[in-house]
């Protein structure tokens, strides 16, 4: 990632959202908190150098300017490094990018699924991924 600056605010950190589709989100933040595989994980500026895997759920973001931003985000990997932040997601929407009826349809299908645990023709990990990425969906699109 190339340096953006300091922009004189050492309370800041680079960070950008990136999908398959492109960059999301790219800004300098005061705190992000994902959600991590061991859950929740906050990053504030010059936080020590880290790689993790993400599972979906919300990103919480705290501009430079002190606004909050969520997002529902998909799995995948945030990389610190050098006061610079890279989440790589599969997904990232925003409030006003959420379908509810979709996302209660991929809910009831997943924990339909779910049910299913034990059998041959079910993919549980793959199923457990889709209730996440439902479930932040709904949840941030509810305000909770």
């Amino acid at each position: 990632m190339a340096d953006q600056g300091q922009s004189g605010d050492d309370k800041t950190f680079q960070l950008q959202v990136i999908t398959p589709e492109g960059i999301v989100f790219d800004a300098r933040a005061l705190a992000l908190q994902a959600t991590a595989v061991d859950g929740m994980l906050g990053v504030l500026a010059h936080h020590a150098p880290l790689v993790t895997p993400l599972v979906p759920g919300l990103l919480s973001i705290t501009t430079q300017g002190g606004d909050g931003q969520l997002m529902a985000a998909g799995g995948g990997f945030l990389e610190v490094l050098d006061n610079q932040v890279r989440v790589l997601v599969d997904s990232a929407e925003r409030p006003d990018e959420i379908d509810v009826e979709r996302a209660e349809l991929a809910r009831k299908r997943a924990e339909n699924r779910l049910s299913l645990r034990g059998s041959d023709e079910i993919d549980y990990a793959r199923a457990q991924s889709a209730l996440r990425r439902a479930l932040a969906r709904l949840r941030l699109k509810q305000g909770l």
